[in-house]
């Protein structure tokens, strides 16, 4: 009964965090050119950002030869990704730490199947160029902006976190993800957290911009690959889910191995990025794992839960652990052990 009150509060909070679904996807169609759609096939339905995945699997040649069908969807944020789950068109979605929160929260429907750690700078809280702030403690009752629900918002809190201030102690500024950068460029605030593409462009134009913290001190880095449990529950479905994850984790391994090929497949080809910059954005993002899931991933998404509580940004304790069934996490991680050998 009290996990259906906390459904019933968080529900509205998250429905808050979310556009319009027509505003936020643009569907490609299905990935498997290899065969046509048989009677039975399976088709999985997957929510992507930015084409980042899809062009993964693309470039690393893992969208070879599938005994399924995928259809990517394309999302501007996490939260976006999970009101398309919410709705049930979506098997699969990828998204950062924070909406995964908002998932459990949300009592979505949904299971973590793998987690991806990147270890490198992430989100940097940046400040415009000419304030008056030069440490983050100065960040006090200045305007950030930051973007409601995502990562970035989860970065920010855990910024702040350090120095013991709270969301409330800043004038917080939401903006969508893609527009961030140009928000801190119009001079409309003071500081923003900032992804890497914005971070080398806005530095770069302003060298006296001061860099008050990354997500390599605060953040842990994870992001969270989710699958609806109508599929989980499906054989077939469920199958192919795990074939579609064991051929990320090997295109996330392949871009590692191969980075000028995969600066030159994502950055420079779908962000449109000179190699030159493509390279430093690459660079500022830091380096992707795929982590087994365990307590110590579990238990950093508990912690960043308890502290989105302690800011009031949740209406009341959220038990993440809903999303982390045993048997899905012994299936999946398996995968992970497998590409390591």
């Amino acid at each position: 009964m009290r996990t259906r009150r906390l459904q019933a509060l968080a529900l509205p909070a998250l429905a808050a965090l979310l556009l319009p679904l027509t505003t936020g996807c643009g569907g490609d169609a299905s990935a498997n050119t290899d065969a046509g759609s048989k009677p039975g096939q399976v088709t999985l339905h997957v929510g992507d950002q930015g084409k980042q995945v899809l062009t993964l699997l693309t470039a690393s040649g893992e969208l070879k030869n599938l005994p399924y069908k995928v259809q990517f969807d394309q999302f501007n944020s996490g939260p976006l990704v999970n009101q398309a789950l919410s709705a049930g068109v979506l098997d699969f979605g990828i998204m950062g730490d924070t909406p995964a929160i908002f998932a459990a929260a949300a009592g979505l429907p949904v299971d973590v199947v793998a987690a991806s750690h990147t270890v490198g700078p992430g989100y940097t809280l940046l400040t415009r160029a000419g304030s008056d702030i030069h440490t983050l403690a100065d960040i006090k009752g200045h305007k950030v902006a930051y973007s409601k629900g995502t990562a970035n918002q989860g970065f920010l809190i855990q910024a702040l976190s350090t120095v013991n201030l709270k969301q409330q102690d800043v004038t917080p500024v939401d903006v969508p993800l893609q527009n961030i950068g140009g928000v801190l460029e119009s001079g409309t605030v003071d500081a923003a957290t900032v992804a890497a593409q914005d971070l080398v462009t806005y530095t770069k134009a302003h060298p006296d911009a001061v860099k008050l913290i990354n997500g390599q001190h605060v953040s842990s880095g994870y992001a969270f690959y989710l699958a609806s449990r109508k599929a989980l529950g499906n054989t077939a479905e469920r199958a192919a889910l795990q074939d579609l994850v064991g051929r990320i984790i090997k295109a996330t391994s392949w871009s590692r191995a191969h980075p000028d090929a995969w600066i030159d497949a994502f950055y420079v080809k779908v962000d449109k990025q000179t190699p030159a910059v493509g390279r430093l954005v690459w660079e500022a993002s830091g380096e992707t794992r795929f982590a087994a899931v365990d307590q110590t991933v579990i238990g950093a998404q508990q912690r960043q839960a308890d502290l989105f509580l302690a800011n009031g940004q949740l209406p009341g304790k959220v038990d993440v652990t809903s999303e982390f069934p045993a048997d899905v996490e012994q299936q999946f991680s398996a995968l992970i052990a497998a590409d390591q050998q």
